[in-house]
């Protein structure tokens, strides 16, 4: 029984000698330690080289020249979207639609031009545009201009091409059918859907990305709300048509010259209570005229007037309806 007694005694003992060491700081311990000596290896063994993964570029600028490239950088985030790619056209003017913000169209693009037998005279990330070098084959100082600019729909970019032709100082659109407009476009469209969907973001070309061309905003004195389209008349009269149509909200008639929508816009209730609004079919229908005012050559404003004061309470939802489908 002593032995028992005993050996448990000294058990004890080392559990609380070995908590004791657990529950001490050690982190200075380190600070104790004496350097030794190196650990020498036998002749007939060999250390395995020290290899520099990621080597420091020490040339200076006179060593480098013309001939270094700075590499691309990293894709840095993605849109997150399909990457649809479509042509538009309205009237005469046309262009390329691809569901990626215009800092990923950027860098595709450059390569877009650099690869095909229109060249790249001039490339400029801040303002979107990229121009080629003169066509000479078909009139003198006939060049392609690209212009990148933020869609309509938020992470989106629409790609325009012009091509112009200098006379007596000015630069102008060619006419006729040497004008490379169209052909360019189908090119750039096959360009897109060839490459990968899941490309490089461009750092330089990150401005292009706050350029939307659907913004809703406050009045000044913050009573009454309104869309701000940065697009000329035309495009904003489809944009808002195409609009009322993916939110299926009625439109009773329309005056393209007046620039009004007569619609028909319903909304649940919601006064009631929750339980009451699960079994309740009933909603709010009320008339209103959605209006498209040309602000300058390439600004629009969208408001919204409504027939009664019942109808008055529920302008903003239907104006949000708008927007969210214009985004």
């Amino acid at each position: 029984m002593n032995i028992i007694k005993t050996l448990l005694s000294i058990i004890s003992l080392m559990l609380l000698s070995a908590c004791s060491y657990l529950l001490t700081d050690h982190k200075n311990d380190y600070l104790k330690e004496k350097q030794t000596k190196s650990i020498v290896l036998p002749e007939n063994q060999s250390s395995r080289p020290i290899v520099d993964y990621f080597p420091i570029n020490t040339k200076n600028d006179e060593q480098v020249g013309s001939g270094y490239e700075i590499p691309m950088p990293q894709q840095v985030f993605s849109s997150g979207t399909s990457n649809e790619v479509r042509m538009h056209k309205l009237g005469e003017l046309r262009w390329v639609y691809v569901e990626t913000l215009p800092s990923s169209a950027w860098p595709v693009m450059k390569d877009f031009w650099t690869s095909s037998n229109y060249g790249l005279s001039l490339s400029n990330p801040n303002t979107g545009i990229i121009e080629s070098n003169t066509i000479e084959s078909l009139k003198d100082n006939s060049k392609l201009i690209m212009k990148i600019e933020h869609g309509i729909r938020q992470a989106s970019s629409e790609v325009f091409v012009s091509h112009v032709v200098q006379l007596n100082g000015d630069w102008v659109r060619v006419s006729g059918e040497e004008n490379l407009e169209a052909k360019v476009l189908r090119q750039v469209l096959d360009y897109f859907a060839s490459s990968p969907s899941s490309g490089g973001t461009s750092l330089v070309a990150l401005n292009l990305n706050y350029g939307q061309k659907a913004v809703l905003k406050q009045s000044d004195d913050n009573k009454d709300s309104f869309i701000e389209l940065n697009l000329e008349y035309a495009r904003s009269w489809a944009a808002v048509d195409r609009a009322l149509k993916e939110a299926l909200i009625t439109v009773n008639d329309l005056d393209r010259d007046q620039g009004i929508f007569f619609v028909e816009f319903s909304k649940q209730e919601e006064e009631k209570g929750f339980i009451r609004r699960m079994f309740s079919s009933e909603s709010f229908k009320g008339k209103y005229q959605v209006i498209i005012k040309e602000v300058n050559e390439n600004t629009c404003m969208v408001t919204i007037v409504s027939d009664g004061e019942d109808s008055k309470l529920y302008e903003r939802d239907l104006l949000s309806e708008i927007n969210q489908s214009l985004s």
